[in-house]
């Protein structure tokens, strides 16, 4: 698929849905459509601004069992001062193109489990798509249900294979998330942790630290300024995201929200064969993201 399609088919769907944009995987799955903007200001003198759609199609499905969706992320870097010595342009511009599939069943005792597969492409799309520029992530876990009086709690153990740290790689899933009263819950384990304050049916506040990275396959060659030439390498990008977010939703369908980070322990490297070959040595940075998402609200 050349970058012409892809920015083609980006722009359609942000005609779609005229406003803002938002998360990699929709994070209610009531929601059909997510889109999201996100900008980190000042990696170490690196800007990186991450443009999201993510379609659930989860509403549109007459089960609970099965889900399945879809998502584009468009990354744009700005080297600033970096690119002063070395030609840092095969990376400007980054994509991630995927497709998930997921399936519960119920077990028994409230336990359910949960398995999901999600292929994608991250890569700059430079040369021709090749295999190195593909990733097969999946995961699955076991959650365990209790309900107080209408108040739902849930434990989560599983494990999952991907890129959410980084490199694709295998990561735990546990997690605890327990329904305090109407308005309040909070979750903790990994990958997330959080609390969540409905303040009304129009308003909601969050506090979560999650990870953030990015990981792309770039076929294309670039020069250092040893004039070394490199012709298989990868941009990894990883950190831990503290964000204080806000939602307010609009009317029956429609919701906003803004959230501010500050991202701690990152990395931004380029590597060759799993060596590192430039560390941008990167340090704490402020995010700032909006979006909106819209949902069929069959209730």
């Amino acid at each position: 698929m050349s970058k012409r399609a892809i920015h083609y088919i980006t722009f359609s769907l942000f005609s779609l849905v005229s406003f803002g944009q938002e998360v990699l995987t929709t994070t209610n799955p009531e929601d059909l459509i997510n889109v999201d903007y996100e900008i980190y200001p000042n990696v170490n003198d690196v800007q990186i601004k991450n443009k999201t759609v993510a379609i659930n199609f989860a509403s549109l499905l007459d089960t609970s069992k099965f889900n399945f969706g879809l998502n584009y992320t468009y990354n744009t870097i700005d080297f600033n001062d970096h690119d002063t010595h070395n030609d840092f342009n095969a990376f400007e511009e980054l994509h991630t193109i995927q497709a998930f599939a997921q399936y519960k069943k119920a077990l028994i005792n409230t336990w359910d489990a949960e398995f999901t597969i999600a292929p994608y492409i991250y890569s700059t799309l430079n040369k021709k798509i090749t295999k190195e520029d593909f990733v097969l992530s999946y995961k699955a876990n076991f959650i365990k249900t209790w309900d107080k009086n209408g108040l739902k709690s849930y434990l989560k153990l599983g494990a999952g294979y991907g890129s959410l740290f980084g490199k694709p790689n295998f990561y735990p899933i546990i997690s605890y998330t327990s329904t305090i009263n109407e308005k309040f819950k909070y979750e903790i384990g990994i990958p997330v942790t959080g609390a969540y304050y409905k303040i009304n049916n129009h308003n909601t506040l969050q506090i979560t630290a999650k990870p953030e990275s990015i990981y792309a396959n770039n076929a294309s060659n670039f020069m250092l300024d040893t004039n070394e030439m490199i012709s298989d390498s990868k941009l990894e990008f990883k950190a831990i995201k503290l964000a204080l977010g806000y939602s307010y939703r609009l009317d029956k369908n429609w919701t906003t929200k803004c959230n501010v980070g500050y991202l701690t322990n990152s990395e931004l490297t380029i590597k060759e064969n799993d060596n590192k070959i430039y560390d941008f040595d990167s340090t704490e940075s402020l995010s700032i993201n909006v979006g909106l998402s819209f949902n069929l609200n069959k209730k």
